[in-house]
């Protein structure tokens, strides 16, 4: 009897883990929902080409209701089914376009095994796609400091453009890539990058979230130097009966600005002198023009180049005079000048008031014979007054005699 009740026992639980396996494992109509399946979007490539781009999609996963053999559905999950959805279809612009996709499951599942009882529709957005160059714009801002120049004009990009790829609706609307570059307490030349942004042509910021460009940042290189005041001035050699008291020198431009590094301007000092003017040289007022030369590696900023100097002489005047008073100076021992040139035609000048008071006898010529050697030669010549015309003075020298020197037999 309790053998015949342990068999009874036995084949139902036989019974029960078949049903229980066919159930599970082998029944054909069974369903099972899958959610959050990634879709995978392809033939970007070729919606390119076509002009066009996916702007947006209704999710990024899908959802399927499968049916088939349990023994199947238990192999497959959201992570192993493979949604593709075919960018390549679309041929015209649209928004919420139904998109069709393909669904793939693991190897060991034949494609003809489930059947997709239903579906979640997936949704794109498809716009014109546009690509274009943008010009970059440098902004300057904040204040300069007025003893440096900033050469903003003569600036210099790694790349003058940026390229936009993205839909037209916002493509179109950008115009410009717009660096800003903040000058405040900047005394040092840049070299540096600076990352853009995107704008309008009014320089309005463009939301740019669905654009993208070839390069993040742009390069930027640009000269900041010191700028100085420098005088223009003319050394004055002082003569000829012109003296400070008489005499008024002016340089027209007084100054010019120049750039240069630290070191090249504190070598040039406050002034630059144009020329030396020998005033003994001038026998009346006169205006000459001389050339601004500035030493390398400083750079005039105003554009002068040339500059006039101006002599001015007050209340003096020239006359000529034939001196034939000579004297000789510094004639080596054991030797005598005799000397040839009879007399001399000298310009003077001096103060009007006694130009008239003056004769030749009041006028000595004075030849200088230190390192002479004998035989005929020409010697300097200076002109000397006497003591009751000490502010007259030679011009339009240097005069020069000629002479003899003999070696005196002792």
């Amino acid at each position: 009897m309790k053998s015949k009740l342990g068999s009874i026992l036995l084949s139902v639980a036989i019974a029960f883990g078949l049903w229980l396996y066919v159930i599970t494992y082998v029944s054909p109509n069974s369903e099972e929902t899958y959610y959050n399946i990634p879709v995978v979007l392809v033939g970007e490539s070729v919606l390119n080409d076509n002009g066009l781009m996916c702007t947006s999609a209704s999710s990024s996963t899908v959802s399927l209701q499968l049916s088939g053999a349990r023994s199947d559905l238990v192999k497959v999950n959201s992570q192993n089914i493979t949604v593709t959805a075919k960018l390549s279809s679309i041929t015209e612009p649209g928004e919420k376009i139904n998109l069709k996709y393909d669904v793939d499951y693991p190897g060991d599942v034949p494609k003809n095994a489930l059947e997709i009882v239903s579906q979640s529709d997936f949704y794109v957005t498809v716009e014109k796609r546009r690509v274009k160059d943008v010009p970059v714009v440098v902004q300057y801002v904040g204040d300069r400091s007025e003893d440096y120049l900033y050469d903003t004009e003569n600036a210099q990009l790694d790349r003058a453009t940026v390229n936009v790829i993205g839909p037209a609706s916002v493509a179109d609307k950008i115009e410009q890539a717009v660096i800003e570059v903040d000058l405040t307490n900047q005394v040092k030349s840049i070299s540096d990058s600076y990352r853009y942004t995107l704008c309008d042509a009014e320089g309005n910021p463009v939301d740019a979230a669905e654009i993208t460009t070839d390069v993040e940042q742009i390069r930027l290189d640009m000269k900041i130097q010191r700028l100085k005041e420098l005088a223009l001035v003319a050394e004055v050699v002082y003569g000829g009966g012109a003296t400070e008291q008489n005499t008024t020198v002016t340089v027209s431009p007084a100054s010019i600005r120049v750039t240069g590094s630290d070191a090249a301007l504190e070598e040039l000092g406050d002034s630059l002198t144009i020329a030396t003017i020998d005033l003994s040289t001038l026998d009346k007022s006169q205006e000459t023009v001389y050339t601004v030369n500035l030493p390398e590696g400083v750079t005039n900023q105003t554009g002068v180049t040339e500059a006039t100097v101006n002599v001015q002489f007050t209340g003096l005047s020239t006359r000529e005079f034939t001196v034939e008073n000579f004297q000789s100076v510094n004639l080596p021992d054991g030797m005598r000048a005799d000397i040839i040139t009879a007399s001399l035609t000298v310009k003077v000048r001096g103060p009007s008031a006694q130009i008239g008071q003056l004769t030749a006898e009041d006028i000595t010529v004075t030849v200088d014979f230190a390192n002479a050697v004998a035989g005929t030669a020409t010697y300097k010549a200076s002109v000397g007054f006497s003591e009751a015309f000490p502010d007259f003075g030679a011009v339009m020298g240097p005069y020069s005699v000629s002479a003899t020197v003999h070696n005196v037999r002792g």
